[in-house]
């Protein structure tokens, strides 16, 4: 006979063994059979956890005795790693976090996008890149949202919580972005957000989404609110571009349809490409970041710029373009979106994406509809979290 399971209640303290890591910044491990979601653990770990969520089909459960610990862990850098929620993988080593979120990627893209091979190798021989050799993991973020604790300091969320750590330094942001933070408390309610441009501007941003803010990629400077959209990794917008623009490989004269468009980064780099003979249509349901985009990229009369919802406007074209880019939230793109990108789309799309388990989903969507993934790029454009960007084209089959 089989004994019941042991019944676990909230702040009950279990030990498990770690096997792999899921999306989402955690690892997972079987207790009496049920799978228990632990942050804080490594893959290959014998860990003592705390339960602080129970759910029918699994509990989630927070490291708080490392029993047998991985080669891979080392001591966190920041001394609030644990505890804030901004980051998840502190506590593994730099080169080991791209492995563990180039699994995620392999597992979401198989799972979900029937995934078998990519860049002419097994999926499984997929590895994610640093943005540049001289990665170190801290100081990158240049957009930051700061929990204010009455007029006296500044916190970050707990993980899966509204409650607020207060921190007088974030280790993943720019440097000065907490003081910067803190010397605004006087002004205004609510959360304080600042940004900081790659000409070194630092701002707190208004109520009004301002002040401005000059960006540079390439030779182009985009002229934009301090709320508008940006890639917050400091080397992130110029490596996306590159490689965007290699996997669309447009020559002059040719069409692209930018979805999801923003400020125009890529639209803009696209138009360049594409030439004076060409046509670039980007669209984006932000108006102010269509404005921007007008502002900073007026001298380019092959772009033109729609404000509008995207799923509406693709449901209603009836133009082919030779290539579709698309960069939608982390939701990602869904079905219907899909659908018209793969009518739309001559020879290739490019899908730039922020969440690997809804790239699954829409790679599968593509699938149905004729279409390959032949190339994939992983950028650890967000280190010490769980988050990762991919880059990936798909041609016809």
């Amino acid at each position: 006979m089989t004994s019941e399971p042991q019944h676990v209640a909230l702040g009950d303290l279990i030990t498990v063994e770690v096997t792999n890591v899921a999306n989402g910044g955690v690892c997972i491990a079987r207790h009496n059979g049920q799978a228990v979601f632990v942050r804080h653990a490594l893959p290959g770990e014998k860990v003592v956890v705390e339960v602080t969520e129970i759910n029918k089909r699994y509990l989630r459960a927070d490291a708080v005795e490392i029993l047998v610990a991985s080669d891979h862990r080392v001591e966190p850098p920041c001394t609030y790693a644990g505890v804030c929620g901004g980051c998840d993988f502190q506590h593994a080593d730099l080169g080991y976090q791209r492995e563990l979120k180039a699994q995620v990627i392999r597992e979401q893209l198989g799972h979900l996008g029937g995934v078998m091979q990519v860049n002419g190798k097994p999926l499984d021989e997929f590895t994610v890149q640093p943005l540049t050799q001289r990665e170190s993991g801290l100081h990158w973020r240049t957009r930051n949202r700061f929990a204010r604790l009455g007029d006296i300091a500044v916190g970050m969320k707990m993980p899966r919580s509204h409650s607020v750590v207060e921190i007088d330094d974030c280790l993943i942001a720019v440097e000065d972005a907490v003081p910067l933070a803190q010397s605004a408390l006087h002004i205004g309610q609510g959360d304080i957000t600042t940004a900081q441009s790659a000409l070194g501007q630092h701002v707190v941003v208004d109520a009004r989404g301002g002040p401005w803010l000059d960006e540079v990629v390439d030779t182009r400077t985009w002229r934009i609110h301090a709320s508008s959209f940006w890639q917050v990794h400091k080397d992130a917008p110029a490596k996306f571009v590159e490689v965007v623009r290699g996997m669309a490989s447009l020559q002059q004269g040719e069409s692209v349809l930018d979805l999801y468009s923003g400020s125009g980064l890529f639209a803009a780099s696209l138009a360049s490409d594409v030439g004076e003979s060409g046509d670039v249509v980007a669209v984006e349901s932000s108006i102010d970041a269509v404005r921007d985009a007008r502002r900073s990229c007026s001298d380019l009369s092959q772009l033109e710029l729609i404000t509008s919802d995207v799923a509406k406007w693709v449901a209603q074209c009836d133009e082919e373009f030779d290539v579709v880019v698309l960069d939608p939230p982390r939701a990602g793109a869904g079905l219907n979106v899909i659908s018209d990108v793969a009518r739309l789309a001559k020879r290739s799309v490019v899908y730039v994406a922020c969440d690997p388990s809804s790239l699954g989903r829409d790679t599968k969507y593509l699938s149905d509809l004729g279409w390959t993934m032949t190339s994939l790029v992983g950028l650890d454009a967000f280190p010490m979290t769980a988050h990762v960007e991919c880059i990936a084209r798909f041609t016809r089959n």
